[in-house]
């Protein structure tokens, strides 16, 4: 299925201080992932930093303000979220809390 142009972020819910779960209005597959990281990281204006990939999980260390998050995205649970790398990035999860909320 193509959701490039369909794909919203529905519900960004904190998890605990360091990690929010991000929920989509569309069903999507580790196949769709390109065009899933493409919205957030427009949304956020959040750069890559660095993609690891494992057989069922795939990460991003990725970079907004001053801040550093890994993005990540679980493919058996079609699970996707944001967590600080460390306590500092606290500030920044929180904005971009408010920003991905604000779209939705």
């Amino acid at each position: 299925m193509q959701i490039k142009n369909n794909i919203e972020i529905i519900n960004v819910e904190e998890i605990n201080p360091s990690t929010l779960q991000l929920s989509f209005n569309v069903e999507w597959t580790m196949d769709d992932k390109t065009a899933v990281i493409d919205h957030i990281l427009l949304s956020v204006s959040a750069t890559v930093l660095e993609v690891l990939q494992g057989a069922d999980l795939y990460c991003l260390r990725i970079k907004y303000s001053n801040y550093e998050f890994l993005l990540n995205f679980e493919e058996y649970s079609h699970a996707c979220w944001l967590e600080c790398i460390t306590a500092q990035d606290r500030t920044g999860l929180q904005e971009i809390k408010l920003l991905l909320s604000s779209g939705s």
